[in-house]
């Protein structure tokens, strides 16, 4: 077994490997192998496959700098999208405790604790002082 394991790092190195993008294709795959269980269609099957030869062609490649960039670019697409589902979550979970309002300057959003009717806040990251107005 230490015989295939040695062999496998030394087949693996000078190639790319797993990242970011490669969990998303690789979830995206599945998302529409699953999808195409239930509605059968070849065109979905095509797309499927097709993600999992880009996947293994992108872990098993040698030209390094280029499957970076690929991630890079797919980082800055994800990583916004991310965060604003995060906080979307947030929040629907805290709704009872606290609002969530955007500086009118640096757009910055800021978690603030129900206090029914008008406010002043203090923006901690610009120090902008606005009103803000909770009904609910």
């Amino acid at each position: 077994m230490e015989s295939l394991k040695n062999k496998l790092i030394k087949f693996m190195s000078g190639r790319y490997g797993m990242d970011q993008l490669y969990y998303a294709l690789l979830f995206l795959a599945l998302g529409l192998m699953v999808i195409n269980i239930k509605v059968n269609t070849p065109i979905l099957m095509v797309l499927s496959d097709g993600l999992f030869v880009l996947i293994i062609f992108r872990s098993f490649s040698r030209n390094i700098s280029k499957r970076s960039n690929e991630n890079d670019l797919f980082l800055k697409i994800w990583n916004p999208i991310k965060k604003e589902s995060r906080i979307f979550w947030r929040r629907i979970t805290e709704i009872k405790v606290h609002r969530y309002r955007k500086c009118p300057k640096c757009k910055k959003t800021l978690k603030l604790p129900i206090k029914r009717g008008k406010h002043r806040v203090n923006c901690p990251e610009c120090h902008e002082n606005f009103e803000v107005r909770v009904i609910i």
